[in-house]
């Protein structure tokens, strides 16, 4: 009686420890599996090493806990009928079945769960063994599983996708990790890469640019109302950009007494990229060519607009302002008397607009530069002032159009039920 007994416990230990080295290994997250990846320890690395074949590891515990439970079960059947009667299975059934669901699963799960990278590391050698030990069975089972399975499923989804790593950053704003000035930044740079330049470049038509054909003195004025530092010189058409022209450049020419020379004679080369150059690209292109703007070409090889290092720069710390410029409002500002409504400047990034309001959209839309091209999408033609468009997101209502420009948008997630005024 005492050597079932014994047994019978022993064999609940061990249901238990399976339980929990189940846990423990799918817990697992991203992060700490890299932890355990850089540990220099041998039983993290090896945590690790099994970690990466989840699905050899999850047949061996498996194998593991329903060998323990069925064994640990007719051994309390065998128990209950030799030392009481048959009469007595049943009440027996039902205690270890309790027992089991206790303290052979739910307490070891919720501990492990606690617990699952220190679990992990203990039990790495233990599971090596016991996988080795079971190795034919687990071959076996593996491959019988991986047949059926692929009758259900074609492919797998990877394990860390964009949205996976934003939810990520989102929870760790919502543990107070970070705060939301750097949750903010991670979603800024998450998405820098996959941001094209035509999103934050200003559009041609808002370009200051000035003519070959004028001296230095005569292109001076205009280009010190204009506030630039660097400005595009044009020949013959403002389309046929051929250089560039820097403030400093002018002022060393004044000293020299060379104003009366022609504009072109102090152009700075110009770098040309593509509407479609991810941010990245136009970066390190900065970087390695020291310069801080660049003209930006549509698909025609046309003139499309001008891009600087400080619109590259605020795609990730938000809107820079020097002491020589005028501060606008934010893009995106929520209206006091209508909570839940927003004012949107039309020329907003669109996944600017996206992130800063958190919008479930098809990840198709981030071909779309701007809010006012989703909106246009939406209506399929120019819209006019207080015109209402509905979308899958929310509603948006055209507050301001120049000409045939839309200059700001006031928008509402929810779907207009006539209250949006």
């Amino acid at each position: 009686m005492q050597v079932q007994l014994t047994a019978i416990v022993i064999l609940l230990l061990l249901s238990a420890v399976f339980s929990a080295m189940e846990t423990a290994y799918t817990s697992l997250s991203f992060v700490q599996l890299k932890i355990l990846e850089n540990r220099k320890t041998r039983s993290s690395r090896l945590a690790y090493k099994l970690s990466q074949d989840r699905d050899a590891l999850l047949t061996t515990v498996l194998v593991g806990n329903n060998v323990v439970n069925i064994s640990v079960s007719a051994l309390v059947t065998t128990f209950a009928i030799e030392f009481f009667s048959s009469q007595a299975v049943g009440y027996a059934t039902g205690i270890l079945t309790l027992v089991i669901l206790i303290f052979g699963e739910i307490t070891p799960k919720q501990l492990a769960l606690m617990h699952n990278m220190r679990i992990a590391v203990f039990m790495a050698y233990p599971i090596r063994f016991i996988s080795i030990l079971l190795f034919p069975v687990v071959w076996l089972l593996r491959l019988l599983s991986s047949l059926i399975t692929r009758l259900f499923a074609s492919h797998t989804e990877p394990s860390i996708t964009t949205e996976g790593v934003m939810h990520m950053v989102d929870a760790a704003e919502n543990e107070g990790l970070v705060d939301q000035y750097e949750s903010d930044l991670m979603q800024r740079a998450i998405h820098f890469s996959e941001t094209q330049v035509r999103t934050i470049m200003t559009h041609r038509t808002d370009v200051f640019c000035i003519s070959d054909e004028l001296t230095i003195r005569d292109a001076f004025p205009s280009i010190v109302k204009s506030g630039f530092s660097r400005v595009p010189v044009f020949h013959k058409s403002a389309e046929n950009i051929i250089g560039i022209v820097l403030v400093r450049d002018i002022l060393r020419a004044q000293l020299e007494k060379r104003m009366d020379k022609s504009i072109s004679s102090i152009l700075r080369q110009p770098i040309f990229v593509p509407e479609q150059m991810h941010l990245d690209d136009v970066f390190f292109l900065f970087k390695k060519d020291k310069l801080q703007q660049a003209i930006v070409l549509d698909e025609y090889g046309g003139f499309s607009g001008v891009v600087t290092m400080e619109d590259v720069a605020e795609q990730l710390f938000g809107e820079l302002y020097d002491e020589h410029e005028r501060r606008f409002p934010d893009r995106i500002v929520e209206r006091e008397q209508m909570p839940g409504t927003f004012l949107v400047m039309a020329d907003t990034p669109f996944q600017q607009f996206v992130d800063e309001l958190d919008l479930p959209l098809d990840h198709q839309k981030q071909r779309i530069s701007t809010v006012a091209a989703y909106v246009l999408e939406l209506t399929g033609d120019i819209p006019q002032e207080g015109e209402v468009v509905q979308s899958p997101t929310g509603t948006f209502r055209i507050i301001s159009m120049k000409g045939n420009r839309m200059e700001a948008v006031e928008f509402s997630p929810t779907i207009d039920d006539g209250t949006l005024l």
